[in-house]
């Protein structure tokens, strides 16, 4: 049986080895040193972006500082001026029951006053035109069952009619004005009354939003802060590897 032969070593054969292995070597460093370049390069940009981003939601939340207490100063504002105009209001409608108190009290008199004027006598209704019109004796007269006036009195009558025809007309445009005002104090108060609850509406949907674009942003950082977990990982394992291979220990 014929002994087998065992590899001749020569010194050519263990400096290709060693250059080999120095070459290997030197290739693993910087292999590794790019890798680790790599990562602190992403590790310090990231960290430039969260800066940036801090400085960012900083300033951001100086604006909504600013924007709240705008929104709190308009809010107490608001609040006087509507306590303002509920005793204006208030005041108003004491006035406006005291007019219609007053305008019912003339009606019933003037309706009395109309039964009685439908049963008086000439001599009645002179005394009661001249006590009106102010006349001096003899201008209103009294002749059977007619009363009979000078021209000037005559004229006065004329022109009482002709301003009570008017009087009568302003009324019932101004009634028919007041019933307008009235409509459309409805509708603005309706409309103040439907913009409460849009802006309130508005406030519950910035809220939302808020909500929404935080639980976003936390998102975004815990997959950032996995993607950076895996960065690290890769790199130990990276450097433990160069380390096994030239030691031959973990």
């Amino acid at each position: 049986m014929s002994t087998p032969q065992l590899p001749i070593i020569t010194n050519g054969t263990v400096g290709t080895v060693k250059r080999d292995l120095s070459w290997l070597s030197h290739h693993l460093v910087i292999t590794a040193v790019i890798v680790i370049t790599l990562f602190l390069g992403v590790w310090g940009m990231q960290n430039l972006v969260e800066k940036h981003d801090e400085k960012n939601a900083i300033r951001a939340h100086e604006e909504l500082a600013v924007v709240v207490d705008q929104v709190k100063r308009l809010e107490t504002k608001q609040a006087a001026d509507d306590a303002a105009a509920q005793q204006r209001e208030a005041q108003y409608n004491t006035t406006i029951q005291t007019l219609i108190a007053s305008i019912n009290a003339r009606d019933k008199v003037l309706d009395d006053q109309l039964k009685k004027n439908a049963t008086l006598t000439a001599q009645q209704a002179a005394a009661r035109l001249s006590d009106q019109y102010k006349t001096s004796p003899g201008e209103i007269t009294a002749a059977g069952d007619n009363v009979i006036a000078d021209l000037p009195t005559a004229r006065q009558f004329v022109s009482t009619f002709d301003s009570l025809n008017t009087c009568k007309a302003d009324l019932k445009d101004t009634q028919g004005q007041l019933t307008a005002e009235q409509g459309k104090n409805v509708d603005l108060k309706t409309q103040v009354s439907d913009r409460d609850k849009t802006i309130a509406g508005k406030d519950t949907e910035l809220t939302k939003q808020k909500a929404a674009d935080d639980a976003d942003k936390k998102v975004a950082v815990d997959k950032e802060k996995k993607k950076h977990k895996w960065y690290a990982v890769g790199g130990i394992l990276l450097v433990e590897g160069i380390k096994f291979y030239f030691t031959g220990k973990p």
